[in-house]
């Protein structure tokens, strides 16, 4: 058995329909395959804007227009290039979810917003579309299929919009839900329900980010996969980002750890919550191109390859570095802990942790979305301590970016901290915060956004091309 996942850019348009499902028939004669699908490529972000918008009526028709038409265009022009394709059963799903979609504005304009559990039923119609028209091709190539509704075992947390499934409840369920299923079996991504309390009956919520690639980590879990193979439009993952860096080289192999950390810190082909599930279970993940599905991919697994390198160097952007310093910080018992709490009860996320050995200043890197809430939640959590002098205020420093080293092989390897900072130093860039786990496994540092292109082509070309490049700044 083996999950496959596709995303919204192999199910862009009715070619790309057409390429899943030649993949898929290939490989259920060898198999049992259960496949994941994401919304159509722009679907989603129309649904979003849709939720979004709701009090600006001639947006939420023109919104509902783009939806309806891109999903329009994909049945037509399947029906034109495939004899057998049932077009009559995709265009009612699609009325069906456009009276959902309407119903669902009409509620959110009487309540002037829109419920977060509302918003996960909007967001999350792409995909539920994707099976109906994917089905619709499978079977008019034949081949019988079994849906699999993620409503009856995925389940997950609280969280509508960035939920966290429960892997050993959802296996549980799993397995009383579906005995048997037919060679290939086909469920939208991105979907999960919360866990009802007192007997009461859970709501529909969404995985997050990348939600449909986290999907298929959780059902190879369920289904004891032997793999779960996330298709896309890249050959795998690269040593570095092939947008910026040209000499970037396809990587064969990772593990599981340095998958993590790429996807941490800007690898967009991976993210850490796909990551954790099949490692935790130990299932191989193999990177694969829609386009070009002979390539043979990365392949991530417990392995590892024992090569003492550096494997690969990526970066995060939009940053911002909030700094919490002040004489009231030394020697106070509880004011880390108060700090991050206050993150923690605004939900937002801290990508990197830095603290001054004199305890003097706590410094972490968060989104530059989360900017404006960081501040105004630490200035309430410290009101008496800002005001007495005992901490200064609140410092920020925006339109910053995260470089990192990442490899197993680093481990113990000497002289890799300083050449890496020579390539910074030799780019001209200024490291504002360095951070290292104890694992060896990976170096960070903090650096302006606008030299981040400079850092990652000196660094590059220091630690893979071994090519000296006349670089200008």
């Amino acid at each position: 058995m083996r999950v496959l996942k596709f995303g919204g850019s192999s199910l862009a348009s009715a070619e790309r329909f057409r390429q899943v499902a030649d993949i898929i028939k290939d490989k259920s004669q060898a198999t049992k395959v259960a496949v994941v699908v994401s919304a159509p490529q722009g679907v989603t972000n129309h649904l979003v804007a849709m939720a979004e918008n709701i009090s600006d009526e001639a947006k939420l028709i023109t919104d509902l227009g783009h939806f309806k038409r891109a999903i329009t265009t994909i049945i037509e022009d399947l029906a034109t290039s495939l004899p057998e394709f049932n077009a009559h059963h995709c265009e009612q799903a699609l009325i069906n979810y456009e009276h959902q979609l309407q119903r669902y504005m009409q509620g959110a304009t009487m309540l002037t917003y829109c419920p977060d559990h509302i918003r996960a039923r909007i967001i999350s119609t792409g995909e539920r579309l994707s099976v109906a028209i994917l089905d619709s091709v499978l079977q008019a190539l034949g081949l019988q299929v079994s849906l699999l509704a993620p409503e009856k075992f995925l389940f997950t947390s609280d969280s509508s919009l960035n939920a966290v499934a429960d892997l050993v409840l959802s296996k549980e369920r799993f397995s009383v839900e579906y005995e048997k299923l037919n060679q290939i079996a086909l469920m939208p991504g991105f979907i999960g329900m919360s866990i009802g309390k007192d007997n009461e009956e859970g709501t529909i919520t969404t995985l997050g980010r990348n939600g449909s690639d986290y999907s298929a980590a959780v059902l190879a879990v369920c289904m004891q996969a032997e793999c779960c193979e996330i298709w896309t439009d890249v050959d795998g993952v690269y040593n570095a980002d092939p947008r910026m860096i040209k000499e970037a080289k396809l990587l064969d192999y990772l593990s599981y750890q340095e998958a993590m950390e790429l996807s941490y810190f800007g690898a967009s082909v991976l993210h850490p919550k796909t990551i954790g599930p099949i490692a935790q279970y130990h299932i191989p993940c193999l990177i694969k191109n829609t386009s070009n599905p002979n390539a043979p991919g990365t392949l991530i697994s417990n392995e590892n390859d024992q090569q003492k390198r550096v494997k690969a160097i990526s970066n995060l952007d939009n940053l911002t570095m909030v700094n919490v310093s002040g004489p009231g910080m030394k020697g106070m018992v509880g004011m880390a802990s108060r700090v991050f709490a206050t993150m923690s009860r605004e939900n937002i996320s801290l990508v990197l942790i830095s603290q001054s050995s004199s305890e003097y200043c706590i410094s972490f890197c968060i989104h530059s979305a989360d900017m404006q809430q960081a501040e105004r939640s630490l200035k309430e959590e410290f009101e008496l301590e800002l005001l007495n002098g005992l901490l200064e205020p609140i410092g920020l420093k925006s339109e910053l970016s995260i470089v990192s080293l990442v490899g197993d092989g680093m481990n113990h390897q000497r002289g890799v901290a300083a050449k890496f900072f020579s390539s910074l130093a030799q780019a001209r860039v200024n490291v504002v915060a360095i951070a290292q786990d104890s694992s060896e496994r990976s170096i960070s540092v903090v650096i302006e956004q606008r030299k981040c292109t400079a850092a990652m082509k000196v660094s590059h070309q220091n630690f893979f091309s071994h090519k000296p490049e006349l670089m200008c700044f």
